[in-house]
C-alpha cells in the first residue's frame, strides 16, 4: 500500500471490491509476469529462474528464493512505517529521491499476495530480457557495483534500494510499471497510467486475470482482438 501515486488517489484506497476465485490455469508458452496491485501500486514479480544474472545482476542477491517482486516509489513515503498526508504532497511535489523495494519469496505470486488483484502477462524472451534491462538500470550502484541498500523491506525477504529517476506526481510508480511494460514490448501508455487501475485495466488487454476482474481474454466492447506483448 506504500507505493505512493500521489495525494489526488487516496480516496482511492476505499474502492477495492471482493477478489472472484483464481482463474484456472490455461496452456501458455515463454515467459511471464506477475502484476500484482497493491491498491496504490503495481509491483512486478518474475519467476528468477528466467532472469539472467547478466542482464540483471542485482538478482542473484535473491538466489535462494524463486520469485522476486519490484515495486519503484517515492524515497522517504514508500518505505515508511506509515504514511501521512505531509509524505504524500512532499512525494507528489518535492520528492528528494526515488527508491526499488524487491521483495524475495517462494510461493507463487498468487498464493503469497492471496488478497491482492493479479495478471499474468505472457512475454517474449527478448520482452523479459528488456524488462529485466530496464530494472537493472533502476538501481543505483555503488562503487564496488552492488546496489545500496537504505531501507528493511516491507514483506518476504526484501529491502529498498537507491534508484535512479525522480518521483512526482505524473511519474510515479505505476507510470514506472507502464514504462516496464511498454520496454517489455506490452501495447500500454505509460504516460497515462497514472493509478493501479489504471496499469491494471490496461493489461486486460494482454494478460490473463487471475484474480480481481474480467476474464482471461476479455474481449474489448469494440469486439477486436486484444493486443499482445512482442
Amino acid at each position: 500500500m506504500r507505493g505512493l501515486t500521489g495525494p489526488l488517489l487516496i480516496t482511492l484506497a476505499a474502492a477495492c471490491a471482493p477478489l472472484p476465485p483464481v482463474a484456472p490455469d490455461i496452456p501458455r508458452s515463454g515467459p511471464f509476469v506477475y502484476l500484482v496491485s497493491h491498491g496504490w501500486h503495481v509491483g512486478i514479480a518474475v519467476d528468477r529462474r528466467e532472469v539472467s544474472p547478466a542482464i540483471w545482476p542485482e538478482s542473484a542477491e535473491f538466489s535462494g528464493f524463486r520469485y522476486l517482486e519490484v515495486g519503484w516509489g517515492d524515497a522517504d513515503y514508500y518505505p515508511a512505517a506509515r504514511g501521512s498526508i505531509g509524505l504524500a504532497l512532499k512525494a507528489a511535489f518535492r520528492s528528494r529521491g526515488s527508491v526499488l523495494h524487491i521483495a524475495a519469496f517462494d510461493a507463487a505470486p498468487p498464493e503469497f499476495f492471496g488478497m491482492s488483484k493479479i495478471i499474468e502477462v505472457p512475454l517474449s524472451r527478448r520482452g523479459l530480457e528488456d524488462l529485466t534491462r530496464f530494472i537493472h538500470a533502476t538501481n543505483v550502484l555503488d562503487d564496488s557495483g552492488r546496489p545500496v541498500i537504505v531501507a528493511p523491506g516491507i514483506y518476504g525477504h526484501s529491502a529498498f534500494y537507491r534508484a535512479t529517476g525522480q518521483y512526482r506526481l505524473l511519474n510515479n510508480s505505476n507510470n514506472w510499471t507502464a514504462r516496464a511494460l511498454a520496454v517489455a514490448g506490452c501495447p500500454i501508455d505509460s504516460a497515462g497510467a497514472i493509478t493501479a487501475g489504471g496499469v491494471m485495466h490496461e493489461a486486460r488487454r494482454f494478460g490473463r486475470v487471475i484474480r480481481g476482474g474480467a476474464p482471461w481474454r476479455d474481449v474489448p466492447a469494440g469486439g477486436t482482438e486484444q493486443e499482445a506483448c512482442r
